[in-house]
């Protein structure tokens, strides 16, 4: 989350920390008798920089502040429940009607109601958050789905500007259980998501490059509700 931090941000909270415990040793040093040197300011502000930063920290810090979630970023730590609604049924739309000598099929002009459904795919996702980095795996709790599952390689947060909510942008290698020879049992993806604070959610878009070779690289809107902790 440091990368949010504006750079002229963290030099004045260092510079002022410094300045502060500089007339703290000055001031109180000698009246409680603890002899501390000057020289020995830099290390005092690594230690307590490490110890504000320590997860149990900070989280604390935020669970009892809510407008640090809602106006800065939120604490992601914990499992998710996440819900994709999959284009997949659309691609099969379009492939049975290539197939077809009858049947004619227009995906750009046709109306909703002749679209097929989007289908539904539930998964499981354990987020582990710190001021350093973002984690996250997302797997498949009950096997009814090809997904095995998927782990990101790289999470990007990026802060709340304006009108625009606070979120994460992260790109994923997904392994899937399939036999079929045309398709692709390891892919890579990239998602953008949002974070609502008033329903704690983080919803948006994932883009999968599965069979791009045959143009058939598919998308799922995606929801990710927080699961309570056991």
């Amino acid at each position: 989350m440091y990368r949010m931090l504006p750079k002229k941000f963290i030099v004045f909270a260092i510079a002022w920390l410094v300045i502060g415990l500089c007339m703290v040793v000055i001031s109180y040093g000698e009246q409680l008798g603890v002899p501390i040197g000057l020289t020995s300011i830099p290390l005092m502000v690594w230690v307590m920089l490490h110890l504000l930063l320590l997860n149990p920290v900070w989280r604390w810090v935020w669970a009892k502040i809510p407008w640090l979630s809602a106006h800065f970023f939120p604490d992601l730590n914990g499992k998710w429940r996440v819900e994709l609604h999959s284009n997949w049924p659309r691609q099969l739309q379009l492939l049975e009607a290539a197939q077809s000598k009858e049947k004619e099929f227009d995906m750009r002009n046709c109306g909703e109601t002749e679209l097929a459904d989007l289908s539904i795919l539930e998964l499981e996702a354990d987020i582990r958050q710190s001021w350093w980095k973002i984690e996250m795996s997302l797997y498949n709790p009950v096997s009814v789905t090809p997904i095995r599952q998927s782990n990101t390689i790289s999470i990007i947060p990026f802060a709340q500007n304006g009108l625009q909510k606070s979120g994460i942008l992260y790109i994923f290698k997904q392994e899937n259980m399939t036999d079929n020879v045309s398709d692709s049992n390891e892919f890579y993806g990239a998602a953008r998501l949002e974070y609502d604070f008033g329903k704690d959610e983080l919803s948006g878009l994932v883009w999968t490059a599965r069979m791009w070779q045959r143009a058939m690289n598919t998308a799922s809107k995606v929801t990710f509700k927080r699961l309570p902790c056991e």
